[in-house]
């Protein structure tokens, strides 16, 4: 019955990570403005977006996007926290230019402060990438560049070395070897990629 029942589970988290995979592949061009008051009008918004890579100095023409529409928003978000804007690149290596652009370029001001750049990733993507965020942190903190991998892995670069991470119980004991953490998690990390990426035996 448990082999049954982790059999199954094995399968479900299979499709879930597939369905994820689809999404986010549907969404690669996509990119969200997160924070655009809500006082800007749908017929403003290319104006604005213009104006916002002009004060954030990306030198990349509007052309290269179509505004599309606001995103809903959670439920549970108060009503003082804008919904966020959905631009659609015609090409990816756009999208992914301003990506990188963004992380680098001058901080925005006036209206344009609070607007955040953000990949469009699906919910799933985003909860595993979230899981990270204690090593993310620590990465931020002390300065050592990391890009995301697919599905959802981190890719650090310390000392010119390359070192992929698949979990966050391996960020962590990572972190740990480099002096840079001090709770380890309960198990080696190890043993927690062997359950899960391990199909099941029955």
């Amino acid at each position: 019955m448990a082999d049954h029942v982790a059999t199954l589970e094995h399968k479900i988290a299979t499709m879930e990570a597939r369905m994820a995979d689809a999404e986010d592949r549907s969404w690669r061009n996509n990119l969200r403005l997160r924070g655009v008051p809500e006082s800007i009008l749908p017929n403003d918004l290319q104006a604005y977006v213009q104006g916002l890579l002009r004060a954030s100095a990306l030198d990349i023409p509007t052309e290269m996007f179509l505004v599309e529409h606001r995103v809903p928003k959670p439920r549970n978000l108060p009503d003082s926290i804008p919904r966020d804007v959905l631009l659609r690149a015609h090409y990816f290596h756009i999208k992914e230019a301003v990506l990188r652009a963004s992380r680098n370029s001058t901080e925005p001001y006036g209206t344009y402060a609070k607007v955040k750049i953000l990949a469009d990733l699906s919910a799933a993507t985003l909860k595993c990438r979230r899981d990270f965020h204690l090593v993310t942190e620590e990465l931020r903190r002390t300065g050592i560049r990391y890009r995301w991998g697919y599905p959802t892995k981190l890719l650090i670069t310390k000392n010119g070395e390359l070192k992929i991470i698949n979990t966050p119980d391996e960020g962590t004991w990572t972190l740990r070897e480099w002096g840079l953490a001090t709770d380890p998690p309960p198990i080696p990390p190890q043993y927690t990629m062997e359950i899960k990426g391990s199909a099941p035996t029955t």
